[in-house]
């Protein structure tokens, strides 16, 4: 009986040690799965961290490429608007080319067209010049005509006017002219006429004269430079003209447009 009190005395020791070490396993077995799920969720919000940096770091780099793309679709549309600026200010120039052309094309057909054909007009004032030099300049009406050799007929006419006056009223006149070849027949009759008038009108009025006639451009001008006894300018009385594309009335006398063609250059 002894013995069998102290057998289940002993089972119950073991039992007891049994229970006790399955506690003290089941403790630390706890503790370990509480470690486990506190490194789980600390593990969960560092991932959770990272990705919401990552999140942040993909915004604001998707931010600065989208800044980065405004500012090169703005340079992009100031370097179109340059290129479209300088190619207006390019066309603007070749149009602006264009018109001075026009104007010089049309002041030439204003000066070549008059209503009647210039080169008529011209041979019969080159008959009036000849005529007023052999009855008024030359010595002897049989002399050989100024206008039969090689000398530009326009400067020829105009020093025969020149002469005339200087023989009708004893003034002195004298021509200072520079003209170069391919004159219309136009500008070479107004110069002409020009002349005449301006001639008729200072002569007696001043003590000395010069014509001049020279070019300037495409332009023929025609001015005359006068002096009383005194020598104090005396100026043309201005010509009476009416508004013309071919004549331009000046202070000393006119400037005829498009008496030269344009040059090509």
């Amino acid at each position: 009986m002894a013995v069998a009190v102290i057998a289940l005395a002993v089972v119950a020791l073991v039992a007891l040690s049994v229970a006790v070490a399955t506690r003290r396993r089941l403790a630390a077995q706890r503790e370990l799965t509480r470690l486990a799920e506190d490194r789980a969720t600390a593990k969960e919000a560092d991932a959770t961290a990272k990705a919401a940096a990552l999140e942040a770091e993909t915004k604001e780099r998707s931010a600065a490429q989208s800044l980065a793309n405004e500012h090169e679709k703005q340079a992009r549309l100031a370097a179109e608007r340059a290129a479209a600026a300088e190619a207006e200010a390019q066309s603007a120039s070749e149009r602006a080319d264009a018109a001075e052309a026009s104007i010089v094309s049309i002041r030439q057909a204003a000066a070549a067209s008059a209503g009647v054909d210039p080169a008529v007009l011209w041979i019969m004032e080159q008959a009036r010049s000849e005529r007023t030099w052999r009855f008024s300049v030359a010595p002897h009406p049989e002399t050989p005509s100024v206008f039969n050799d090689d000398a530009n007929p326009l400067l020829a006419a105009v020093q025969v006017e020149l002469d005339a006056a200087r023989e009708d009223v004893g003034a002195v006149v004298e021509l200072d002219a520079d003209l170069p070849d391919g004159l219309t027949v136009s500008a070479s009759v107004l110069a002409l006429r020009v002349t005449q008038e301006l001639i008729a009108d200072i002569v007696r009025r001043s003590e000395e004269s010069t014509v001049r006639i020279g070019v300037d451009g495409t332009d023929l001008v025609v001015d005359i430079d006068a002096v009383d006894e005194d020598g104090e300018p005396v100026l043309p009385n201005p010509l009476p003209l009416p508004p013309s594309a071919a004549v331009e009335v000046t202070a000393t006398g006119v400037r005829i447009h498009g008496a030269l063609p344009a040059s090509d250059s």
